[in-house]
Parts: structure tokens; C-alpha cells; sequence
């Protein structure tokens, strides 16, 4: 796919794109497969970045011999989260920090006329939670978050959705994203699609028109 000649707005990605928050979701991961009795490693639990959990979830519980769904994992974890277990968002753990070089272009982009959108897998109360922490919401002209539309990613709807709100065109759109699922997304939506690999968790991103290892190396505008 060629490089877009026009570029209207670039949409990112949240976790791993914007924050290197994998390992921090990992490690609640494992908490609560640990409180139902499934004895999951850090390993096992990285095996569910980037994907819904769908087939992830009942397959690290199979390994050890046991029954669960993401349904009933993610009951486990709200309940977790109202007895005060485990915080109410991944996105106030201490550890967490705006991977290098994500504000400097949050801003560029803005400077240059270029529209920046949000498109993330998350709820919203917790995207929303992140962006204020680091003060990052004024930087961004739309938002999409996984209960704001009926099909999450793979699905190119909250792509779609983002640059229809932005008034804008796959062809003049640019998507980054971390994991094979959001790829996919992007590249299902039309858009150039970016594979970023600069967080510690680095993902299969082979089907995105570039790799891009750092923010210092986005040349696009």
C-alpha cells in the first residue's frame, strides 16, 4: 500500500500504542486467575495483549485443567475491582508512563493541522481515566472507545467510525497500532497502517504498511 499524499488525521491506538501498559494489565491478569484457582503465569497472561480474551482466556485455563470464559473472567474482576482487591483501572498503577516521544507528536500533529483520534479496544470511563492522568484529552480530537460501537476490532468499525466523525477518508487516515487484532482493524478499515514495536511487549505486526520502532521516526507529515 502506498504512503497516503494527504494526510486528514492519525488514530492511535491506547494500550502499548499510547502507554506501555501490557505488562501492568498482565500482572492484574494473573491476580485474578490466581483467585479462581488457575495457577497462570506472567507468561500465560501476556498471551492475551492485544486480543478480546475470547479464546485467550479459555485456553490459559484449559493448560492447567480448569473451565473459564471471558465472562465469567471478567465478573471475577469487577468483583475484584468493588471489594477493593485490585484498583479501579490499570491506568493509576505508579509504574505507568507515556511511552517516549507520544506527547511531542500528540502536539505536532495539532501544530501542523493534522486531527488525532483515540480508538481503543478499553470502556471509556477507563480511556477517559488515562487521558486525564496525563493530561492528554485536549490532544485529541475524537475518541472511540470498545462500548462506544457495536463491533470492537478485528471489526473496522471504531476506525470507521473515528474518521466519520472527523469527516475524513480511509485514504487520507493513518492507524497505529501494537497487536495483530488492531493491525487487522486498520487494515480492514482501509487506512495506512503503522505497527508500532516501541513498547516492551512487541507484537506481530507484519500486516501494517510499516514498522515504526519509535515516535522520533513518524515522517508521515
Amino acid at each position: 500500500m502506498e504512503r497516503p499524499q494527504k494526510v486528514d488525521c492519525v488514530l492511535f491506538d491506547c494500550d502499548g500504542v499510547l502507554v506501555d501498559s501490557e505488562p501492568v494489565a498482565a500482572r492484574r491478569n494473573v491476580k485474578v486467575f490466581h483467585m479462581v484457582d488457575i495457577p497462570a503465569t506472567y507468561e500465560d497472561a501476556l498471551t492475551l495483549c492485544g486480543c478480546d480474551g475470547v479464546a485467550g482466556i479459555p485456553a490459559i485455563a484449559a493448560k492447567y485443567g480448569k473451565e473459564m470464559d471471558k465472562e465469567r473472567f471478567e465478573a471475577k474482576t469487577t468483583e475484584a475491582r468493588d471489594n477493593g482487591i485490585l484498583p479501579r483501572t490499570i491506568y493509576i498503577d505508579p509504574t505507568l508512563e507515556l511511552n517516549e516521544g507520544v506527547r511531542d507528536l500528540l502536539v505536532s500533529l495539532h501544530e501542523k493541522g493534522v486531527k488525532c483520534g483515540l480508538v481503543s479496544t478499553t470502556v471509556a470511563a477507563h480511556v477517559l481515566a488515562l487521558l486525564n492522568r496525563f493530561d492528554l484529552v485536549s490532544l485529541f480530537d475524537v475518541i472511540i472507545a470498545g462500548d462506544m460501537v457495536q463491533n470492537r476490532k478485528p471489526n473496522p468499525e471504531p476506525y470507521l467510525t473515528a474518521m466519520e466523525i472527523l469527516g475524513t477518508t480511509p485514504e487520507h487516515a493513518v492507524v497505529v497500532e501494537d497487536s495483530p487484532t488492531g493491525v487487522a482493524a486498520g487494515v480492514a478499515s482501509g487506512a495506512y497502517v503503522l505497527g508500532y514495536t516501541g513498547s516492551s511487549v512487541v507484537q506481530d505486526v507484519s500486516a501494517a504498511a510499516e514498522v515504526l520502532a519509535s515516535y522520533a521516526e513518524f515522517d508521515l507529515v
